[in-house]
């Protein structure tokens, strides 16, 4: 067995009730991470689904069956999935991480705003993890809606930092599904997997820029459509390629053990900024889900590779300028100051946005400073987007009569 179901369940409330109640008693040594999603995160089956869930915290286990977060009846044991593998890693890199998992099967960041506020808005994250529904973030003519998906990724950021300011907030960039490509009449139909892969880059690219308070988006999606033009996984599960990982689970949706193995990889780089690689032949999550050496050292290659050398812009520019925004809450002005620049900016833009995305009003200029009029902006909260020669900022800013 991968863990022990003896004392578990008290051990899972035990936890459950020391988060429930703050993290400041935890070591200060720790880094605290939370994962928030749904069984793309969890896994949805053995033996990622309850893999070391022992050394993770689920706080949804537990709950009773009235409560929207508890646990499928099928699922009656705490989840371990993405963030336990993600744990043993940091375990075997001599890393001191307090892994938290708050995952409900199905479930939008819509939900998790509604539901979960009061485990995710709490102080004391140093890291948090945002899954969002597998096809939210693609267009509305393939089933999506990215206006919700940026609305409640951004609402949830602000949460975060409301509470938690200086937690760095991620966002996990999923994978295309092959149920809604290679089937007569599904959504992509006659396309390539590539075409979902390219929809879902698009916005969380998109979401990662307009926020502009996001440290990165993780890259798992291309992660897997990297290990597929390498040749390492096969591209269609419906006619299996014989000596290829298949990344997909049997219901051609979910992730196999190999496709959650790759996704804790880039998480693991991407918020630790340890090389997978290191992990080597011997990695004991690996060991313990079923997965040869040869795969392990593949996967972790594919990993190393897509978080160095991203496929979209997931990464804040270093160079991007230092702004001072002024006054905020403003009425019809604001004033944005440029600074920490080492060189010339050129053209700035500036690009007001609400909270679904939508450009509001736009204006351009040169030098450090420049005005943004507000005529006719309704009261409320945007997010003012800066687009320079060295790099790309977006603020806060408050709108009022």
């Amino acid at each position: 067995m991968l863990f022990s179901s003896t004392p578990f369940k008290t051990r899972r409330l035990t936890g459950l009730a020391a988060v429930l109640v703050g993290l400041s008693a935890t070591a200060s040594a720790q880094t605290r991470v939370l994962f928030v999603g749904n069984s793309f995160t969890h896994g949805q089956y053995a033996p990622a689904l309850n893999y070391n869930a022992a050394a993770i915290t689920d706080v949804n286990f537990g709950l009773p069956s009235t409560n929207p977060r508890a646990h499928d009846a099928g699922m009656p044991d705490a989840f371990g999935g993405v963030p336990g593998i993600f744990k043993k890693f940091t375990t075997q890199a001599g890393l001191n991480y307090e892994v938290t998992i708050e995952a409900v099967s199905g479930k939008s960041l819509e939900f998790h705003h509604t539901s979960a506020l009061s485990v995710i808005a709490q102080p004391g994250w140093d890291k948090v993890v945002l899954q969002e529904q597998s096809t939210r973030p693609t267009p509305t003519n393939r089933g999506g809606n990215r206006q919700l998906f940026y609305t409640y990724s951004t609402l949830l950021e602000q949460a975060i930092h409301g509470a938690s300011p200086a937690a760095q907030v991620y966002l996990y960039g999923t994978w295309a599904r092959p149920d809604f490509t290679y089937p007569a009449g599904s959504r992509y139909a006659g396309l390539p997997i590539d075409s979902m892969a390219q929809d879902l880059r698009k916005s969380y690219q998109q979401a990662f820029i307009t926020n502009g308070r996001y440290a990165a988006v993780a890259p798992v999606g291309d992660a897997w459509m990297r290990a597929i033009t390498q040749g390492v996984a096969m591209r269609n599960p419906y006619t299996p390629d014989a000596g290829k990982i298949n990344l997909w689970a049997s219901d051609q949706v979910h992730a196999s053990k190999w496709g959650s193995y790759l996704s804790a990889l880039v998480l693991f780089q991407q918020l630790t900024n340890v090389d997978p690689r290191t992990l080597g032949a011997s990695e004991q999550a690996a060991t313990d889900l079923g997965i040869t050496p040869t795969d392990a050292v593949a996967l972790q290659q594919i990993a190393y590779q897509q978080v160095t050398s991203p496929t979209l812009a997931t990464s804040k520019p270093a160079a991007a300028p230092e702004v001072a925004i002024f006054p905020n809450p403003a009425t019809d002005q604001l004033t944005v100051q440029l600074g920490g620049l080492t060189g010339p900016v050129g053209t700035v833009r500036a690009t007001l946005l609400n909270m679904l995305g939508q450009v509001v009003t736009e204006q351009r200029g040169s030098g450090s400073t420049l005005k943004v009029g507000l005529a006719g902006v309704t009261p409320g909260v945007y997010l003012l987007r800066l687009q320079t020669a060295v790099g790309v900022s977006s603020s806060r800013v408050e709108v009022k009569q």
